[in-house]
């Protein structure tokens, strides 16, 4: 059993890459991968717990991204200790945009006379980086609401009133950035893309010229027929199939480590169809 899409305190996540990998261990997971938003800089802990806890742990990142409109993630793997200094520089922006962005949605909610402060997103991160859940916490901690799913409902969620967009990546840009770094590029969660069938039949034409390798076809918020669905789309354009939980700790309790669709488990033949299609770097990092 194993999980490719999980996040940390070093993104949006309640764990510790070591807790994160640690706790994996103990389920009896084989590997998990570290997949951050807009950040690496967790996978040198993540990757050293591997070790001591004798699980692999497969170097990876989530990055946001847009194409012809429409939003949608990109999940790179195998990035190991060689990311490039192009996906570093821009990395590196998205997160000043991210803090950003946190500090106008903390100015929306005082305006609607939710008062939250630095401390009390601290707090909430527990020192890690801030995301949008965090914001739920903090309001949760300090009475606002009751849940951070009613914290995103009233508050957070795309159209609430403390909504605040994001900057994200081209689709090509992301994908030749990953492909730099020996990333692979996977698509994640089709499911919850804002497009219908055909917009998504597009986007993955698209993103299969660009170099991308995979799509999530395994994903909790994907039902049966979504998951058969996806599998075609992966053999119609020659994508590996992967699968993750989009783990996120106490900050997303419905995402449970380890556990797909249907409660089912993501079988080791996920990550064998995607280390068969990884190339590794020349030994001077050149792409």
């Amino acid at each position: 059993m194993i999980d490719l899409h999980t996040h940390t305190t070093f993104s949006d996540g309640s764990l510790t890459p070591t807790q994160l990998v640690e706790q994996a261990a103990a389920m009896g997971l084989t590997a998990v991968a570290v997949t951050d938003h807009d950040t690496v800089d967790g996978l040198p802990e993540a990757l050293a717990a591997g070790q001591r806890f004798a699980i692999e742990v497969v170097p990876g990142v989530e990055i946001n991204l847009e194409h012809e409109r429409v939003t949608m993630d990109m999940l790179g793997y195998f990035l190991g200790g060689c990311p490039s200094d192009g996906l570093k520089e821009e990395l590196a922006e998205l997160r000043v945009y991210r803090d950003e962005r946190n500090a106008r949605i903390v100015e929306r909610l005082a305006e609607l006379g939710v008062v939250l402060d630095a401390a009390d997103l601290t707090a909430a991160a527990e020192n890690g980086s801030v995301g949008r859940p965090h914001i739920g916490e903090a309001l949760v901690r300090r009475g606002y609401v009751s849940s951070i799913t009613e914290a995103f409902e009233l508050y957070l969620r795309r159209g609430a009133p403390a909504w605040v967009d994001r900057r994200r990546l081209s689709l090509g840009a992301a994908v030749r950035l990953l492909r730099a770094s020996g990333g692979l590029p996977v698509l994640a969660h089709p499911g919850i893309i804002r497009t219908d069938a055909a917009g998504l039949d597009h986007i993955l034409r698209d993103a299969v010229k660009a170099g991308m390798v995979g799509l999530e076809c395994y994903y909790p918020l994907h039902d049966e027929t979504a998951v058969k669905a996806f599998l075609v789309l992966a053999g119609k354009y020659a994508l590996v199939a992967t699968g993750g939980s989009d783990y996120h700790g106490s900050v997303k309790p419905k995402a449970r480590l380890g556990v797909g669709p249907g409660g089912m488990a993501f079988p080791d033949d996920l990550l064998a169809g995607l280390r068969a299609v990884a190339v590794p770097l020349p030994a001077d990092g050149a792409s």
